[in-house]
């Protein structure tokens, strides 16, 4: 309750507050799958979500925003489990992002985190189906690791995005996968209530994006029909909108922490 109370305050004073603040840089390293990624742009180094969502808060913040995308294509939680607990690579990544910007600035990292898509699907990804136990362990032992390496960090927790319930391309989704998803919301809000330093995320672009999928949505040809799962640019730009709004919540705790720090 105490995390929310003080969330209530910064909603209303964050822009004065900031007004006032030092502008420490905000340092934050994307989590995710294939959506974070950018898939099927021709250049996901310019319009993945990341890449406005940093800009967004440059703009919204005044800040210097360091950040870097560890999106990888059909990863799940089980995926991104760091050693020993899994033999993919994936989390090697996330460390390398830790050093490069621990290298080049001392303010607090964001950890930006929405994964669960791939996790839901009926079969193909790393142990899907993923049960709400298998997914709670896995970001738990995620979110370990990061305040190993990154201690004083702050993790923010999206929900996963709607998908249509017909998806199936080389995994298999569909109703059941998009059901088991939803699932996945008690999850991260149980995650939430639990730790102070975990934030919650974009919840909203859930919906926003299934009334309008089809205007901000790839098309996709699927065993089940055309099928749609990931933003197009200007989807991911609108997605950036709904990520910098959560971020951007929190950045006075953020700069209180840098504060605390020196």
């Amino acid at each position: 309750m105490k995390k929310y109370t003080i969330l209530l305050v910064i909603v209303f004073l964050v822009v004065p507050l900031s007004a006032r603040a030092p502008k420490e840089d905000l340092n934050i390293i994307f989590i995710g799958n294939s959506i974070t990624y950018g898939a099927y742009h021709e250049h996901p180094e310019l319009t993945a979500p990341p890449v406005f969502t940093a800009k967004r808060l440059a703009r919204m913040t005044g800040r210097k925003v360091n950040y870097r995308s560890c999106g990888v294509s059909g990863a799940t939680t089980s995926d991104f489990l760091p050693e020993p607990h899994t033999q993919q690579q994936y989390f090697r990544k996330v460390e390398k992002a830790i050093r490069e910007i621990s290298a080049i600035s001392s303010a607090p990292v964001v950890f930006s985190i929405m994964l669960g898509t791939n996790d839901s699907a009926c079969y193909g990804p790393t142990d899907a189906p993923v049960s709400n136990e298998l997914y709670e362990q896995n970001l738990e032992t995620i979110m370990d690791k990061l305040r190993e390496l990154s201690p004083g960090c702050v993790i923010i927790l999206h929900r996963p995005l709607w998908y249509s319930p017909n998806t199936f391309n080389g995994a298999m989704y569909l109703k059941a996968g998009l059901e088991r998803m939803n699932g996945y919301l008690p999850v991260i809000e149980k995650l939430i209530n639990k730790y102070e330093d975990v934030w919650k995320g974009s919840f909203d672009a859930y919906d926003y994006f299934e009334k309008y999928h089809e205007r901000f949505f790839i098309p996709e040809d699927g065993n089940a029909g055309t099928f749609y799962l990931h933003p197009t640019p200007k989807g991911a730009a609108k997605l950036a909108y709904f990520w910098s709004k959560s971020i951007f919540s929190i950045t006075t705790i953020i700069n209180q922490l840098t504060t605390q720090n020196h």
